[in-house]
């Protein structure tokens, strides 16, 4: 905005704004600036030249002023303005020519503005204030709102969105309007209209005096129809009301076809004529576009997860893992639940009496924290654990856990979640209907039935989410215990069984984040060692920055050791690179000692290796055969994929970038609403978003999340917080209600304690811990489908839809840590269980949103 010192001149920089680009700005600014010093001529021109600027910042209204937003489209930009503010935009576009920062100042500062409408109420209450012309009742000037931060003032809610919320229709439904008559099963007879029309059902819009309820059966005649076509049908077609809306003087009807005798082809004839007029009456994509928007952000989401899901089978009346769902974010947690035979020992660890005990809490708390640690004796590695109630069930042992166990590097905190699924969930159709086109019905296949057969069992997914850290770590280990009763940890002991069944490991599918990409291409690989001479391997696969080869003989190398490598066949096609003793870092070896992934060690970014598998690469790229990924079982990945959104009780939120502002503007949850959603939904206006207010306090968006996103790149693990909140119940707003803290904002250990034990003592405490990832490109293959079909019916609709998947720059996964913060302080037994029941009697007390 223009500052204070020049809004005496801003009549002369109004007539000077439609000049700045034309020949006549320098006679016209002498006229009307003569009088005025140097120095103030200067500013006057540099303030011109900011406003001029072109501004490529898209406009978002939508909560922010009092007036109707719709999508308003300039040079392939979609805004959202209200009518003010597209007046202010095209008088703008008249003044500069385009689109400018003094435009983007003036749409977003109009006076219809509720920040805008704030800050004028708050600067005339201080005036009143300073002047004396106040009521009798004393105003203090510290309640008065600061500029310093301004979120509560400019916030707009979150939208919240339903994880596999869609729906899949068997048909194409065509927008329509066409006259009809209603006949009620009591001979009284209405004219109405069409809304929208699908061979077996339609949405008709019928006047305020008709009263019409879900069940209800009526017939309706075609009138518009029929004056075109003869459909030969008298006593009209018969249907069943599914449900009835308010609409603008009037309701909307939506209603089902039922059955008729002899209908005379009429559904034939309804198939066609939708197909028909396609072009010409605009299909329905509402479902369709809410199921690209819904997935688009699945897919941001699920290939960051933190968590692992393990999927448990029924077998004989006994649940054990059969399979993980693995991302690159979760992938190391499998190698940490590895012994020293390189077998798994979740089957041990997620015993049924733990399922139970977490499937017979409250509803949406069926979750603990699962604590974790090995102990290494003669050559073997013995794994403990115990959850939050087995330590609160031993007293005795709880300090001895802790203290003795959190002392080794293996130490863990996992919360541990238990969800059902059932094998019918492994299947989610695209939301077009089959009849769309033949592609449509392919894509549209249930999984194989080696997959079908895989799954059939499956019926509980435990998620584990790693939560500790060397700060909480290091106050467990603080805890002193009383070394005679190390002996009865063996009750947190686990047994070595002999026949552990293979537990399979599926990815998540998902659009390359890999720096680049991989090709396969075999060719001799000579790794130099200081004995017994060079072992031969050969590449298996390479990319400019990395190797993977295949050694003849097994390999006494481990991850983070140095070897140099030669490449005699390739060197034999360069003259300009030397191919010998090339520096590589191994990066994982497999078990049997065989397979290597490498990657070059290149300080001084001049590595040759690299520079020639680039030439090479660049060269031949239509040539090589890009590697790909082969699953054992080839399905598996998207129908656990499938099964875990449909179960999951996360709370995931979305960073946006809009211009250089990063807003929090998308909220998700899974099938239920968790502690967190229940807690910000009794601040919000609606069941379609969400206040995040709370977490947004001490401006943590913009300063911390943004600047985090800012250094981070899509490859790198998450970056973590942990976020404290006071809630207060029984107040009316979210200030009154919550004090958050961040871990940020209390560095000290003695200051995070100081905050718990005061909560405690006094209110209720929720802990989260925030996962933080930078997302990439916006994975479109999983979309494209879909995308496409809104595209040739509504292309404008398309691309607000890619904008707005392009403008996410980070996701948040957010999981509950308030157990383990209990246990961490070391807070009492009688404490830790008087804050759980009074925090499971809020939640349970809160209305659930739709």
């Amino acid at each position: 905005m223009t500052t204070n010192d020049l809004q005496a001149y801003s009549s002369v920089l109004e007539r000077l704004k439609p000049l700045i680009n034309t020949q006549l700005f320098d006679e016209e600014f002498r006229l009307l600036t003569t009088d005025l010093a140097k120095s103030q001529q200067f500013l006057i021109k540099m303030e011109l030249k900011r406003l001029a600027q072109p501004c490529t910042y898209y406009i978002d209204l939508r909560g922010r002023v009092d007036g109707e937003v719709r999508a308003f489209e300039h040079k392939g930009q979609t805004h959202y303005l209200d009518e003010v503010a597209i007046q202010t935009f095209e008088k703008g576009l008249k003044q500069y020519g385009q689109y400018t920062i003094g435009i983007f100042e003036d749409v977003t500062n109009t006076n219809n503005n509720f920040r805008v409408r704030h800050q004028q109420e708050t600067n005339k209450r201080l005036l009143d204030v300073l002047s004396g012309e106040t009521s009798d009742k004393t105003v203090n000037l510290a309640t008065l709102p600061s500029d310093i931060d301004s979120t509560a003032n400019d916030y707009k809610a979150a939208q919240l969105i339903r994880f596999a919320g869609y729906n899949v229709r068997q048909e194409e439904r065509m927008n329509f309007s066409i006259d009809i008559e209603v006949v009620q099963q009591d001979e009284e007879r209405f004219p109405a209209s069409t809304s929208d029309l699908s061979v077996s059902g339609c949405k008709i819009k019928i006047p305020l005096a008709i009263e019409m309820t879900a069940g209800q059966k009526v017939a309706i005649f075609f009138r518009g129809l029929e004056q075109e076509f003869a459909l030969g049908i008298n006593n009209g077609i018969p249907y069943q009301v599914i449900d009835v809306e308010p609409a603008d003087k009037g309701y909307y009807v939506r209603l089902k076809r039922l059955p008729l005798a002899d209908e005379k082809g009429f559904s034939e004839f309804l198939q066609n004529f939708i197909h028909g007029n396609k072009r010409r009456y605009k299909v329905n994509l509402d479902n369709t576009y809410e199921a690209v928007f819904i997935k688009g952000y699945e897919q941001f989401y699920l290939p960051r997860i933190s968590s692992l899901p393990v999927f448990l089978a029924v077998n004989d009346g006994k649940a054990s893992p059969s399979c993980v769902l693995t991302t690159e974010n979760n992938r190391q947690l499998m190698h940490y639940f590895q012994d020293e035979r390189q077998q798994n020992v979740l089957p041990q660890l997620l015993h049924v009496r733990r399922l139970k005990q977490c499937l017979a809490k409250e509803a949406n708390e069926n979750s603990t924290i699962l604590y974790t640690f090995t102990h290494a004796a003669k050559g073997r590695l013995f794994f403990y654990s115990a959850t939050t109630e087995e330590l609160l069930q031993h007293p005795e042992l709880k300090a001895v856990f802790f203290g003795f166990g959190a002392a080794k590097p293996s130490f863990r905190a996992f919360r541990m979640s238990v969800l059902r699924t059932v094998p019918a969930h492994a299947h989610i159709p695209l939301s077009l209907p089959n009849t769309a086109d033949q592609e449509v019905q392919k894509l549209n296949q249930p999984p194989t039935p080696l997959i079908a057969n895989f799954i059939r069992n499956l019926r509980y997914i435990v998620a584990l989410t790693d939560i500790s850290t060397a700060q909480s770590n290091s106050l467990y280990k603080a805890i002193t215990y009383d070394a005679a009763l190390l002996n009865q940890l063996k009750v947190f002991g686990h047994a070595k069984l002999e026949q552990i069944p293979p537990i399979e490991s599926a990815s998540v599918q998902y659009v390359n984040l890999r720096s680049e990409s991989r090709f396969l291409y075999k060719t001799t690989v000579l790794l130099e060692r200081d004995k017994g001479g060079d072992i031969q391997a050969f590449s298996r696969d390479f990319s400019s920055k990395g190797i993977q080869l295949e050694c003849a003989e097994p390999v006494e190398f481990a991850k983070g050791d140095t070897v140099q490598i030669s490449l005699p066949e390739l060197q034999k096609i360069t003259t300009k690179h030397q191919l010998s003793g090339l520096p590589y870092e191994v990066m994982a070896v497999s078990k049997n000692k065989l397979i290597m992934n490498m990657r070059v060690i290149d300080p001084t970014n001049d590595h040759p290796g690299k520079i020639f598998f680039q030439q090479l690469i660049n060269n031949n790229r239509s040539k090589l055969t890009m590697a790909e990924e082969t699953p054992k079982f080839p399905g598996l990945g998207p129908a656990l994929r499938n099964m875990y959104i449909k179960a999951l009780d996360t709370f995931v939120f979305y960073v946006h970038r809009q211009g250089v502002r990063y807003n929090l503007d998308v909220v998700a949850q899974g099938a239920k609403p968790n502690a967190l959603h229940k807690l910000l939904a009794q601040f919000s206006e609606g069941p379609d978003s969400i206040t995040m207010l709370p977490l947004l306090k001490n401006n943590a968006t913009n300063l911390h999340f943004a600047n985090q996103l800012k250094k981070m790149k899509r490859q790198e693990i998450p970056f973590s917080y942990e976020v404290f909140l006071r809630f207060t119940p029984g107040q009316d707003n979210t200030e009154h209600s919550f004090e958050t803290k961040f871990d940020f904002d209390l560095q000290l250990l003695s200051a995070k304690k100081a905050f718990v034990d005061d909560v405690v003592n006094k209110d209720l405490l929720f802990a989260f811990k925030i996962f933080l990832s930078r997302t990439g490109r916006p994975d479109t293959e999983h979309i494209a489908k879909e995308l496409g079909y809104v595209s040739t019916y509504a292309i404008h609709k398309a691309k607000v839809l890619e904008e707005e998947l392009w403008s996410v720059v980070g996701v948040g996964d957010v999981v509950d840590i308030t157990d383990e913060v209990l246990l961490r302080f070391n807070l009492s037994n009688e404490q830790i269980t008087e804050q759980q029941q009074k925090r499971l009697a809020f939640l349970a007390g809160i209305n659930q949103p739709a």
